[in-house]
């Protein structure tokens, strides 16, 4: 794996500029974009269950998972911490959208009024929106680039951006490893973002939750890996079986907090829908079928309630 292109520039020109009128003009910024941040302010009542595959997840080594959640398997309410980790994540957008606006950077969470950057493959059964495009940074001035921002806790950050002794030097052994080996699923969603939108670079963008350091990473568009995991994702989506597990121990350290564990590992009966149905299945048009019922498409809040005819999908037993 190549070492990571740190933006050191990118970062300077932020620090520097936040320091020079001691966060003004980043305060002003901030007031400005943070309610464009919609996500972060959604109080509607969502349903449990997404109706496409999120790019975002499909750098996850367990295919069994991808599919089991793709069919509905199971959901369950998120805790309260986790909800406002997750909510932290989105305002976290706006914070690096005011950094890059107050040092002189463009950004696009847009690409028209109204319409967000959103990759959607196979019919819209496959996709997800995108942080945005931004253009100016000083590595690569006039090159458009894709924006990908995240936080980062102490142990995850280390990893990614490396530990430096009191003088700044990194410490042995501690060098930055860059989002490709310390988030691979990262890696995987910025690779299909660039080719959806025709992207040759990426700007992925971390701050650590703790001390709000920041760490900017160039990331070049590689095109086998964009192919082959949009592959990867679109044969779990049509496969007829779950593929197998990633291990037959529930305490192996991916299993232990997945969100579908008892389905996979303690014959837990799946969640009762159409999705975890033997008769259903996904069509290249976008919509769900029932074999069932002559091919008949069943739309999502049909889907999400099932009927009197529900199968058991044989691949939730134990195997």
């Amino acid at each position: 794996m190549n070492e990571p292109i740190l933006a050191l520039a990118t970062k300077e020109r932020i620090e520097s500029v936040i320091y020079a009128d001691q966060g003004r003009s980043y305060r002003k910024f901030l007031r400005q974009v943070i309610l464009d941040v919609d996500d972060a302010f959604d109080g509607t009542n969502h349903d449990r269950f997404r109706s496409h595959m999120g790019v975002s997840t499909s750098g996850r080594e367990c295919a069994r998972e991808l599919w089991y959640k793709w069919r509905w398997a199971s959901v369950g309410k998120v805790s309260a911490r986790m909800l406002r980790l997750f909510n932290r994540g989105h305002l976290e957008e706006a914070r690096f959208a005011a950094m890059f606006l107050a040092a002189g950077f463009e950004l696009w969470r847009e690409e028209a009024p109204g319409k967000q950057f959103r990759v959607s493959h196979f019919g819209g059964h496959y996709g997800s929106a995108i942080d945005g495009v931004m253009r100016g940074i000083p590595e690569m001035p006039n090159v458009n680039l894709l924006a990908e921002m995240k936080t980062h806790n102490e142990k995850s950050f280390k990893k990614l951006a490396g530990e430096k002794d009191s003088e700044g030097n990194y410490l042995p052994g501690k060098t930055p490893q860059g989002v490709a080996v310390a988030k691979p699923e990262h890696y995987v969603q910025m690779q299909q973002y660039m080719e959806y939108y025709k992207l040759d670079f990426g700007l992925y963008c971390a701050v650590h939750k703790d001390s709000d350091e920041l760490y900017f990473e160039i990331v070049p568009f590689v095109p086998k890996v964009a192919e082959g995991y949009r592959e990867r994702s679109r044969k779990i989506m049509w496969a007829k079986e779950a593929p197998p597990k990633i291990s037959t121990n529930a305490s192996f350290w991916r299993c232990k907090y997945c969100d579908v564990k008892g389905v996979c590992h303690f014959n837990d009966a799946p969640d009762f829908n159409c999705r975890s149905c033997a008769a259903a299945y996904p069509t290249e048009d976008g919509n769900w079928r029932c074999a069932t019922h002559g091919g008949a498409i069943i739309d999502k809040a049909r889907q999400l309630v099932g009927c009197q005819d529900w199968a058991q999908h044989p691949s939730f037993q134990q195997d």
